[in-house]
């Protein structure tokens, strides 16, 4: 807590007469408090906190004001794990400080006491920056601090492999008794579920160890280690993930679970050799089965939603989700089986890996090795009596001939496929070998997304831009319906809510095509891409060109360089 002793009371200048003269505390209930200091070891400020006068909040924000130092909340901005770590954890506990963020090579610190200035040179001589103090909470400070610090999370290994003998493991776990490394693999697992990282990057570059997060779609670097404890760290890594820390020549896989805090995250673990070392991949997949969202979450425009609500209400058919990996495929899936699901109807997943758990449905893990391919699975399937069956991916034509059939016998089917856009995947099955006629007997619908980072709503900045220089921009930009002479559109700025990247959290952007009539007299006769998607625009098809537009244009949800960047 700040140091709010009993004889700067009357001072003027001191940080009590700060809290009078702001009105945060009275002379009265100052005294009160300097009353109950006596004979114990709390300081005041702490003591009017317990009493209830004021908050931490309060009291950081006058001594802010008393110094002419920024006030920041540690909860709002987080802690940037790379700027951090050029301080040690020693260092932290033992000063009060805690670095929190870089920006035009000045590094933000939080301090106990920001006037401290020989801390803020030590700082200065070992980070090799310039150093700005800032004031926060006590209790926000201590608990970053205690975080950083932490050296252990609980950390369990999934027993997915059952070929592993016992004498492997304990040969394994002798190996790497390395404390820096599990010390260091904790930090950053831990720093990624808190930052909402989707995926780590671990890597060896020529002279040092590199990690990077990706957010919201996007990779940033974090930290950069000593090139020394980059084999040690793999190996720990190797070691939580069931694999062979002894084999470096080929890719393996693991998979592990994080307990952090009161949440399940699965880490899905793949290794590569590259030319310093071993690149290591670790994607994060949230357990929680409460956090499923819902078909409404998914923001479809009122355009897109009636169709695609429409489609997965049928009784039976065949649905696909299109989109490169990460697109956010599995979150539409799930979404959509958490719609359809109920309590008469018998649902049954295949996945490799089931990425998230959900209450009132079977969900099967596919095992290659040991027979369990989605083909070979989705014949037995079809045995339990299912209504809904959510094939994890069609990765063969037997696969999606098998899908196709199941949707025939008056079953729903949803699956997915790596396709561009919705009309190419129409195509792609039958390059992969499925006959025409049960394709167009059985596709009800493709729907085709992307993710778009979505604007900080905290600093997004608004501007005008004219038709013509839109329109340079997005040549074809009147075909979709826009002839105003001039748009207010959004820009990202940076600010430390979104750790001055501009944006803030991501959402699809959509394409759904529905199977007309004519556009299965047009999957018969075997048609290309182009005339299919030329029928679909005819029929009311928006892609994911439109639909993004209307989110830049008509929303202001993202800005245009992102709709670039993704779609355009």
């Amino acid at each position: 807590m700040v140091n709010l002793m009993g004889t700067e009371v009357l001072i003027p200048g001191s940080l009590s007469s700060w809290l009078i003269k702001e009105g945060v505390v009275t002379i009265e209930q100052l005294e009160e408090a300097l009353a109950v200091q006596k004979g114990s070891k709390q300081m005041v400020g702490a003591i009017l906190v317990q009493l209830g006068y004021c908050t931490e909040e309060d009291v950081a924000r006058t001594l802010a004001k008393k110094t002419g130092h920024k006030f920041v909340s540690i909860d709002a901005v987080g802690v940037n794990l790379a700027v951090a770590n050029l301080i040690t954890p020693e260092m932290a506990l033992r000063d009060n400080v805690l670095p929190l963020y870089e920006e035009n090579n000045v590094i933000y610190v939080a301090m106990r006491n920001p006037n401290d200035i020989l801390t803020i040179d030590n700082l200065r001589m070992i980070t090799g920056h310039e150093i700005e103090p800032v004031v926060a909470a006590d209790m926000e400070l201590v608990a970053a601090i205690e975080n950083f610090a932490r050296l252990n999370s609980d950390i369990s290994n999934y027993e997915e492999e059952e070929e592993e003998t016992t004498e492997t493991v304990e040969v394994i776990e002798e190996n790497i008794e390395d404390k820096p490394a599990v010390q260091l693999v904790n930090q950053i697992i831990n720093n990624a579920i808190k930052s909402g990282a989707s995926d780590i990057h671990i890597e060896a570059l020529e002279k040092y160890m590199r990690v990077r997060f990706r957010i919201d779609g996007v990779l940033q670097e974090i930290l950069q280690n000593p090139i020394k404890m980059f084999n040690a760290v793999v190996s720990r890594i190797k070691v939580v993930g069931g694999m062979d820390i002894a084999e470096h020549r080929i890719p393996q896989d693991g998979r592990a679970t994080v307990k952090y805090e009161d949440r399940n995250i699965d880490l899905r673990i793949a290794t590569m050799p590259t030319v310093f070392g071993e690149k290591v991949v670790l994607r994060l997949l949230e357990r929680d089965s409460s956090k499923v969202l819902t078909i409404k979450d998914l923001r479809f425009s009122p355009r897109q939603f009636d169709r695609f609500n429409h489609a997965i209400h049928m009784p039976y058919g065949f649905i696909l989700v299109t989109g490169p990996t990460g697109s956010g495929k599995s979150t539409t899936l799930y979404a959509t089986l958490a719609e359809i699901s109920t309590i008469d109807k018998n649902v049954i997943t295949l996945e490799d890996p089931v990425e998230r758990r959900m209450a009132g449905i079977n969900q099967c893990q596919m095992n290659n090795r040991a027979g369990m391919t989605f083909a070979a699975a989705l014949r037995s399937v079809l045995r339990s009596d299912p209504d809904i069956v959510l094939v994890g991916e069609i990765r063969d034509a037997e696969t999606a001939k098998i899908a196709i059939e199941a949707s025939l016998t008056g079953h729903m089917v949803l699956s997915t496929l790596h396709t561009n856009d919705a009309p190419s995947a129409v195509t792609r099955l039958d390059e992969m070998g499925v006959e025409p006629f049960l394709v167009a007997s059985s596709l009800v619908g493709v729907l085709a997304q992307r993710l778009v980072r979505r604007l900080c709503p905290k600093c997004k900045e608004e501007y005008v831009i004219s038709h013509e220089e839109l329109k340079k921009i997005v040549p074809d930009l009147e075909t979709y319906g826009y002839h105003q002479e001039s748009y207010t559109l959004y820009k990202s700025v940076g600010c430390l809510t979104c750790n001055n990247t501009g944006y803030k959290g991501r959402e699809a952007v959509f394409e759904f095509l529905t199977v007309s009539e004519e556009m299965k007299r047009m999957i018969l006769d075997r048609e290309n891409v182009a005339h299919i998607r030329e029928l679909a625009l005819k029929q009311g098809m928006h892609t994911m060109k439109d639909e993004g537009l209307y989110k830049v244009i008509n929303e202001g949800r993202t800005s245009l360089e992102e709709l670039i960047r993704v779609i355009v």
